[in-house]
Parts: structure tokens; C-alpha cells; sequence
């Protein structure tokens, strides 16, 4: 019997001839792209194109960037930028030394293994010339560090603290300008208030000038309507005054009241005085420490006041 092979054959081949056919037609709808030369479009841009995103105005983006600025560089005085740099514990202020010449107060600082020191007129100014000293070798020494460090370190890194010494900048160069007769604007003067309060913030009411800490900044601020407040009868001295420490009781008497405390020679013949005014009258009392000038002073108001005298220790 003859061996029928045309159907065996006709079986096999089927499968793979549709299989071919099909790859063919998938082959000839495919579009070759890498042959063509055409680039596929990035979905960002088609989105543009179409105005599904909208590209950011230069104006806006400047104002933006300035607005980011706002919130880092904020004039600051030098001790506040020392004291976020530094913690207090590694900066030692010694006492002040007054000249009796020319009145200025002179103080010194150690950091570092280093002596600074600072003169001015007032403490706080004369405080603030000695932190900006330290704050100068701070930041040259930051700078020698990079140098020497500069392929141990990794990409956009930096040591040198360059905010904080833009707040130094913005605060001296305000400076300047109402020592000149400006008047600043309250939104650019961002400084921390005395008492621990934090720097204004917007919509804080201001409107009237007062001197903050730091003398030749001036802050402006609104008017407080003052509360009308009860009138109240004198104080009595409480009975057998003089068993009240001299301080407590003019304090008792008075309110709280501020010391003014100044420094003459070097330790250990150091000596101290310190003033303190009551309604606009200064009294004086001198030690060999701040307790003892502090107690004299106190005394010596309560006598001139209240008529209250201490026996003698």
C-alpha cells in the first residue's frame, strides 16, 4: 500500500505558516521609529503644548525666591547669632571694666583658647563688639577648614556659616541707615524682643518707635490702649520694715525696679557700684561685691523715701 505522505505533511506545516503570517502582519503594522529618525515627544511637553501645565512667570518666581530669603536672612545683632552658632557654656563673658575718663565699658570674652574683647558706650553695644569679634573667627576659621578639607568632603557641603552672617550684614546695614534719619519699615526690622518673645511676626501690631535691646535699633510698634486701671491708695510699709531685706522691701514699695551696676579695677580689687532710680532720682550704693553695693543702694532709697533706716551691720 502506498505510504500517503502529502497529509502528514500538510498537518504539520500548517501551524508554523499561520504562525509566520501572523508574525508578518504584526511586523507590517509596527512603525519603526529608530529607522525613521523621529524622537518621541516627553510627556511633560506634550502636556504644554496641549496646556495641561502652565510654565511659572519669571516675576513670579523672583518673588517666590525673595519671599524664601525673607525667611532666612533676618537682621539679627551679633551675640543672638553668636549664642544660635555657640552654646552658651563654651563662651565666658568676664565682668565689665568701666574707664573713668572717657566712660566707655570695656568687655572680654574667652572662646576658643582665644581672648576677645569689646568697647562701647553702653553694655549691650560693648557686648555686641566682642560677639562680633568671636563671630569673625568663627567664620575664617570655617573658611581654612574647608580649604584644607575640601576633597574629604562631599558635594555642596559648606561649614562657613553664611546665613548668619548675612543676619550680622542686614542688622549693620539698618544700622546705618537710621543713624542716617531713616525711618525703616516694621516688615523689614525682624529682631527678638527682650523677655524671651519672639521676633514680631506678620500682623503684629506696630506702629510707634521704641528702642529695643540693642541700642541704635529701633523698632517700630503700635500704641497699646493703655486699660484704664483703678486708682489705688498709697502703700503701707508693712510692720517692723527693717527685718525686710532692703532690696525685697524697695521692691515691695516701688515695683520692680532696674540696677545699673559698674565695675572699677581688676579682681580681686575690684569694687562695684551700682544706682538704681526711683522716679527719676538715682541712688548709689558701693562694695566689694554686687550683693553688698545692691543692699547699700536699696537702703539709701528707702531711707530717702520711707523714711526707713537701717541699723548699721
Amino acid at each position: 500500500m502506498p505510504y500517503k505522505s502529502s497529509n502528514y505533511h500538510g498537518k504539520t506545516n500548517l501551524p508554523a505558516s499561520a504562525e509566520e503570517m501572523k508574525v508578518k502582519a504584526e511586523d507590517a503594522e509596527m512603525k519603526d521609529v529608530t529607522n525613521t529618525g523621529e524622537k518621541e515627544v516627553p510627556t511633560w511637553l506634550s502636556k504644554i503644548k496641549e496646556g495641561g501645565v502652565k510654565k511659572i512667570p519669571k516675576d513670579v518666581l523672583k518673588r517666590r525666591r525673595n519671599y524664601r530669603l525673607k525667611k532666612m536672612l533676618t537682621p539679627k545683632p551679633p551675640m543672638m547669632v553668636l549664642f544660635e552658632l555657640v552654646p552658651h557654656t563654651e563662651i565666658v563673658f568676664n565682668p565689665y571694666i568701666s574707664d573713668p575718663v572717657s566712660r566707655f565699658l570695656k568687655i572680654t570674652a574667652n572662646y576658643d583658647g582665644k581672648v576677645f574683647e569689646g568697647v562701647g558706650p553702653s553694655k549691650s553695644i560693648a557686648k555686641n563688639i566682642c560677639s562680633e569679634q568671636i563671630l569673625q573667627h568663627i567664620a575664617f576659621r570655617s573658611c581654612v577648614k574647608e580649604a584644607e578639607q575640601e576633597n574629604s568632603k562631599g558635594p555642596h557641603e559648606e561649614e562657613t556659616p553664611w546665613t548668619a552672617l548675612a543676619s550680622v550684614a542686614l542688622f549693620k546695614l539698618f544700622n546705618d541707615w537710621q543713624a542716617q534719619g531713616v525711618v525703616i519699615p516694621p516688615e523689614m526690622l525682624k529682631v527678638s524682643l527682650p523677655g524671651g518673645r519672639n521676633q514680631p511676626q506678620e500682623g503684629m501690631p506696630m506702629g510707634v518707635e521704641q528702642m529695643d535691646f540693642m541700642e541704635g535699633v529701633t523698632v517700630v510698634k503700635k500704641e497699646k490702649k493703655e486699660k484704664e486701671k483703678k486708682a489705688k491708695g498709697p502703700k503701707v510699709l508693712p510692720e517692723n520694715p527693717t527685718q525686710r531685706h532692703p532690696v525685697q522691701l524697695l521692691n515691695e514699695m516701688e515695683g520692680q525696679l532696674e540696677y545699673e551696676t559698674t565695675v572699677d579695677g581688676l579682681p580681686p580689687n575690684t569694687f562695684y557700684t551700682i544706682t538704681v532710680s526711683v522716679n527719676g532720682i538715682p541712688y548709689t550704693g558701693s562694695g566689694k561685691n554686687k550683693k553688698e553695693a545692691k543692699k547699700i543702694a536699696a537702703q539709701s532709697a528707702l531711707a530717702a523715701i520711707h523714711n526707713v533706716h537701717y541699723p548699721p551691720c
